[in-house]
């Protein structure tokens, strides 16, 4: 493990007591697991139960890698999952050390008293932002707490974005936790400060700009936002309403602070009201799917929106649609996503004409063809008037009757 930073040292000998319960608050990036493997080290011992939850097998691995760089391997950061055996579990929780557990199966532990609670150590919990009043980890610290008073507490979150929306948000997570400390640490605080400014980075920014259809695609969405929020706040007379813009759109929680925003009257909005919300969570999506969708899966997506719109979850046609499809903005998203998949061409089917399309359909990769299924159908239709066989994914001519006049339309991939 690398050495640690003079704000990392700061930060573990504010927080490292066991006589303490914290709840530490860093920016992402700084090196939160590197904090969380120094403590652990420091707790690492058979005499102590220190219990890891809330950590995802990614996390879990990483921790334990790291902890072994450390020299905590006899036994190191033990990993108790659905596979192990409950007698199994009770002795590893007999033998302590550290140990990381599903909080379910923390909870059946706890409950059926194959956990020796009042032994345990501590809790060092991750993801602090998502303590809510009904997730496992609240209840448990509740059961955690009803029967050991002097046991730690040590909470960890590097999102602190999350704590920044609803009522109270840090005051119900120390709550439920049930702390009363709280370290803020952002990228501006004196220690981290003074740390990052011994050596400024190289900072070289790269842009890629949008191609034409792109451009087009993302202005025929933003252009369907507009006429969806005019429309939500022109059905509903809420003043708060009126701090919602377009901009704001780039926000993951543009449509939950709408959302917010019509909390208080929720259950006399009409499910018109509803469906235009929900809209504005579909559009957003759009503009950061336009940036990470291919050309191909993009087209894809907005057909299944086309589907959810069209008919409901039991099959009947759907009452309440959303009125931006019906707009000449999102007839532009959907023919200019089609225009940048495929290109349109005529053949004609003559012998000349079917060599030239053999040729070509010969070049087109194989993973395109699931998505020109409505050509392959229409090619194999012509291909069976004119006694074509089809070999190889490819369509050749074999002894055409006559000559005709008939066009075949290839679509093969276009320009982003």
């Amino acid at each position: 493990m690398s050495t640690l930073l003079p704000f990392h040292k700061a930060i573990i000998e504010e927080i490292h007591d066991p006589a303490t319960s914290d709840l530490l608050i860093l920016t992402r990036g700084l090196g939160l697991r590197r904090i969380i493997c120094t403590l652990m080290k420091i707790y690492d011992s058979n005499k102590n139960l220190v219990l890891l939850v809330n950590a995802s097998p990614e996390e879990e691995s990483a921790i334990g890698e790291e902890l072994g760089i450390t020299g905590c391997r006899r036994p190191g950061l033990r990993v108790l999952g659905y596979e192990t055996p409950s007698k199994e579990r009770q002795e590893l929780y007999k033998q302590g050390g550290l140990i990381s557990v599903t909080s379910r199966i923390l909870v059946v532990d706890m409950l059926q008293g194959d956990i020796p609670v009042h032994l345990i150590t501590g809790l060092i919990i991750l993801h602090a932002e998502r303590i809510t009043p009904l997730v496992a980890e609240a209840f448990i610290v509740r059961l955690f707490r009803e029967k050991n008073k002097i046991g730690f507490i040590k909470a960890f979150t590097d999102q602190p974005e999350h704590i920044t929306s609803g009522m109270s948000p840090l005051k119900n997570v120390m709550k439920e936790l049930q702390l009363r400390r709280v370290h803020l640490y952002p990228r501006f605080h004196e220690y981290i400060n003074k740390t990052l400014e011994r050596r400024r980075a190289d900072v070289v920014e790269l842009s890629q700009p949008l191609s034409d259809s792109m451009s087009d695609i993302h202005s025929a969405i933003i252009q369907c936002m507009t006429t969806t929020l005019s429309e939500l706040k022109r059905s509903n007379a809420n003043p708060d309403l009126d701090d919602l813009n377009v901009e704001n759109a780039y926000s993951r929680s543009f449509d939950a602070i709408a959302r917010y925003q019509l909390a208080s009257a929720w259950h006399k909005v009409g499910p018109k009201t509803k469906q235009l919300i929900n809209d504005l969570n579909v559009l957003r999506q759009l503009l950061s799917y336009l940036l990470s969708y291919d050309a191909l899966s993009f087209p894809a997506y907005l057909g299944t929106i086309i589907k959810s719109n069209t008919l409901s979850a039991s099959g009947a046609a759907r009452v309440h649609q959303s009125p931006w499809l019906l707009t000449d903005a999102a007839s532009m998203i959907f023919d200019t996503a089609q225009r940048r998949c495929f290109k349109y061409h005529e053949y004609r089917s003559d012998l000349a004409g079917f060599e030239k399309l053999a040729v070509n359909l010969a070049r087109i990769p194989e993973y395109i063809f699931p998505h020109l299924s409505g050509f392959a159908t229409r090619s194999a239709d012509l291909c069976v008037r004119h006694r074509c066989q089809v070999k190889r994914n490819t369509w050749g001519p074999y002894e055409p009757r006559q000559r005709s006049t008939a066009a075949i339309i290839l679509m093969l991939r276009g320009q982003p």
